[in-house]
């Protein structure tokens, strides 16, 4: 995981792959760092440049493309691939 920054209360499984430049956890206005827990299934791909804001849940075999943006508190069920430059607001389900 180079240059990847991974916030605290943030839970990700041993076999994920994560590319460079990709934060997970980052806090939404007004919440501290690790206040929010995030948590990503097996067999995750998280291509570089990604961004996944703090307090999301999400399933086994999710993968995005490059430089993803990802905002808080949402649910991703299993095998979900968000494509490359998207941007998933907050508090939507998937």
């Amino acid at each position: 995981m180079s240059s990847a920054e991974i916030h605290p209360q943030v839970h990700l499984p041993d076999d994920a792959n994560i590319g460079a430049f990709v934060v997970i956890g980052e806090p939404p206005r007004g919440k501290k760092s690790g206040e929010l827990e995030t948590r990503i299934g097996a067999r995750a791909v998280i291509r570089s440049h990604t961004v996944i804001y703090a307090g999301n849940t999400i399933g086994d075999d999710f993968q995005t493309g490059h430089g993803v943006l990802l905002r808080e508190e949402n649910e991703i069920g299993n095998n979900v691939s968000i494509g490359s430059h998207t941007i998933v607001e907050h508090h939507v389900k998937i």
